[in-house]
């Protein structure tokens, strides 16, 4: 039988194995070799990757695992944001991974024009029934069947569905007025936008609005925040990782389940319903590619319309709230557009969507800037280049099989695309801003602003979401003056794991004075 201490013992002379001498001796040889494979791989990333053209920060293209850590800490975005002002629009800011700041990258990865680049979700179990992580050719019949719904037809139909919750949230904020505390603008934004949704989706309120407290898909998203640290910590220290996944297993599964199962349960509710034909609400127009090639089947709606129940919901949601913030940080901006909402409208029953689009140009640069400054999605959503020939992107020559994306906290606070990009000012996106070569901010790449993304993954339901914005803040600026709780003047010095994790934001609120 062969003895497979001999190249140990070759290599270090006879001992016991089984000693703590042997033992001591193993793991000295077994730390060694895990030492020099990592210093081999930080070599050959530094010198010898087909990347190695590509400035960028050399420990963490030397060692990948770092990108993880910052990852798991939730300020990676903020990394990308330094490391792209200290090595310029294109960052290699991992071994296999580029980042881009320039405009042109966003057609170049995410746009028509080239074979699709596959997105990448690492750590993630990912459902393919859901249109964000479908393969190419369901992901064309998903969004035929859902595009219907979010067209500026099917939103006016189902304005008065959505006005029915923009009511109680003023009705609401006028309860909480009168308690002379502060109120947490976050919770009832989100309780606004859940209710909304989930009426859109299933025909039903969550009673957020109505109850005051929260809901299943809110206790699921604060569960998702809480577990991305785990699922960032798995993938730089995998059996670490696959331990406290295994300790937390069971609690993750059921809540899972019951989560899958309630959404379940409301899409066939909504769906076998005869009591709601034709309510002209999202699932009515899905209902409507039934036999048709594009058809989506109900386990296909079931997780499309919990997935708009997050999307649809969290992201307006948390863009309102930066909004708000913003607006009580910058005092010009506030009055100026309090005083452009007040004077367009005699009521607030006059506030409509296609009004607040037509009259309130004002208001459409602050949501435009709330949304450069506090993006809801401040992440870089990444791409693989498809493994063949190099590719060009934004100029610069990437080869098959990179990690490449455009992260939208670094590219929108950049002083390669904004004049003063950590302030904001509305101004920059009114129309002389872009026509006159004396405004400061003539010169501001605002095509790099691109918070709903490009090309065939774009969001959805992008006209839903700024019609929802327009409506819900200009309601809330034409009943109440606002002013921000001393307890939260760096509400914007958040972390970020994948979501902003946002802290409550108080505001005291006064109905307006007649």
């Amino acid at each position: 039988m062969a003895d497979f201490t001999r190249p140990f013992t070759a290599a270090l002379g006879a001992f016991d194995l089984l000693s703590l001498q042997g033992i001591g001796r193993l793991a000295l040889v077994l730390t060694g070799l895990t030492l020099a494979h990592y210093l081999l791989v930080a070599v050959y990333n530094l010198y010898f990757h087909p990347l190695r053209h590509i400035p960028g920060p050399p420990l963490w293209i030397a060692f990948s695992q770092l990108r993880s850590i910052y990852k798991m800490r939730g300020i990676l975005e903020f990394k990308y944001a330094e490391f792209h002002e200290k090595y310029g629009e294109v960052v290699r800011v991992n071994a296999d991974e580029v980042a881009f700041i320039r405009p042109e990258a966003w057609k170049d990865i995410y746009g028509h024009g080239h074979a699709e680049f596959p997105k990448h979700f690492p750590g993630l179990k990912l459902d393919h029934k859901k249109i964000v992580f479908s393969h190419s050719k369901d992901h064309f019949r998903y969004r035929r069947a859902m595009l219907p719904a979010f067209s500026d037809k099917a939103l006016r139909l189902q304005e008065p569905l959505i006005r029915v919750y923009i009511d109680l949230l003023i009705q609401r904020l006028r309860e909480q007025s009168e308690t002379g505390k502060p109120v947490n603008m976050v919770r009832w934004y989100n309780f606004t936008t859940f209710d909304l949704i989930a009426d859109l989706a299933y025909g039903t309120p969550l009673q957020g609005l109505a109850q005051g407290k929260g809901n299943a898909w809110l206790d699921n998203i604060s569960n998702i925040i809480k577990l991305l640290p785990i699922m960032a910590f798995a993938s730089v220290f995998p059996l670490a990782g696959t331990a406290l996944q295994y300790l937390a297993g069971p609690q993750i599964r059921n809540a899972e389940k019951k989560h899958y199962a309630f959404a379940s349960k409301m899409t066939m509710d909504r769906i076998y319903n005869k009591k709601q034909p034709d309510r002209g609400d999202f699932m009515d127009f899905m209902l409507r590619s039934r036999g048709q090639p594009h058809e989506m089947k109900d386990d296909e709606l079931a997780s499309n319309a919990d997935l708009i129940m997050l999307a649809g919901s969290e992201t307006t949601a948390t863009l309102l709230s930066g909004a708000t913030y913003w607006l009580l940080k910058t005092p010009h901006a506030l009055k100026q557009v309090t005083e452009e909402v007040r004077s367009a409208f005699k009521s607030d029953d006059e506030i409509t969507f296609d009004d607040t689009r037509a009259k309130l140009p004002y208001m459409s640069a602050c949501l435009n800037e709330a949304l450069r400054i506090f993006p809801p999605l401040p992440l870089g959503m990444l791409r693989i280049v498809p493994a063949g020939p190099p590719v060009q992107i934004a100029g610069v020559t990437i080869p098959g099989k990179t990690q490449v994306s455009v992260p939208q906290f670094a590219a929108f606070h950049s002083e390669y695309n904004y004049h003063r990009p950590n302030e904001y000012i509305p101004e920059r996106w009114l129309p002389e801003a872009a026509t006159d070569p004396k405004s400061p901010f003539f010169n501001d790449r605002r095509d790099i602003h691109r918070p709903f993304s490009v090309g065939r993954r774009d969001c959805i339901g992008q006209n839903l979401a700024m019609h929802e914005m327009r409506s819900i803040l200009a309601r809330v600026l034409w009943n109440f003056d606002l002013k921000l709780d001393e307890s939260c003047n760096n509400w914007h010095d958040q972390k970020i794991l994948a979501l902003w994790v946002k802290p409550p934001l108080q505001v005291h609120i006064k109905p307006r004075a007649a």
